[in-house]
């Protein structure tokens, strides 16, 4: 599961290609053609489409959350819930769009000053990467008395006892770079 994040009126370069209606009878030099001409585009026209993971969208949507608060964007609580899920929400003008990334800029720009890659929230549920998927019951009860239900995690992995933790929900850095050259480009947007 994912969020589809469209552009409500994208800045175009180019003209989109369209898919080939006999493309059964392509030969397989001529469908990977189309692929590359469809990815050029994609490429030069990133206020199109945002897509993120749902593991990956809480950090950037905590970012967005963050940002509204920390730098007075003045997004209504309504729309802010409204971007956890797909339900259509999100910013419809430009220069909503703009404050955000610029926001959201500063908050990368200050991450990769320290040297961070990743980040990730809180949210109470925690993983191994060796294979084990979820962190027993009482290592959680430990994990959550130390980082506070919604704060940023930057430092991963969390150490527990001998074993390498991250929160469930992480992304990178440049994922949220992505979203911000999405934002400067989309014309608005809505979360499907």
């Amino acid at each position: 599961m994912g969020m589809d994040i469209n552009g409500l009126n994208p800045k175009i370069i180019g003209d989109e290609p369209i898919f080939p209606s006999n493309w059964d009878e392509l030969s397989e030099k001529a469908q990977s053609f189309y692929w590359e001409l469809k990815n050029d585009y994609e490429r030069d026209n990133p206020g199109i489409y945002f897509r993120a993971n749902i593991w990956s969208w809480r950090p950037i949507h905590l970012a967005i959350v963050q940002a509204n608060i920390s730098c007075e964007l003045d997004i209504d609580d309504d729309t802010i819930e409204g971007m956890s899920h797909n339900s259509g929400a999100g910013l419809k003008t430009q220069e909503e769009c703009d404050a955000l990334a610029e926001a959201l800029e500063m908050l990368a720009d200050g991450m990769e000053e320290d040297g961070v890659t990743e980040f990730g929230f809180a949210f109470g549920y925690w993983n191994y990467r060796d294979g084990s998927l979820i962190v027993s019951e009482k290592d959680t009860e430990t994990l959550n008395k130390e980082y506070k239900y919604g704060s940023i995690i930057t430092e991963m992995p969390v150490k527990l006892l001998d074993k390498d933790v991250w929160p469930a929900h992480v992304t990178q850095v440049e994922h949220l770079r992505e979203f911000v050259e999405f934002l400067r480009q989309c014309g608005g947007f809505e979360i499907w």
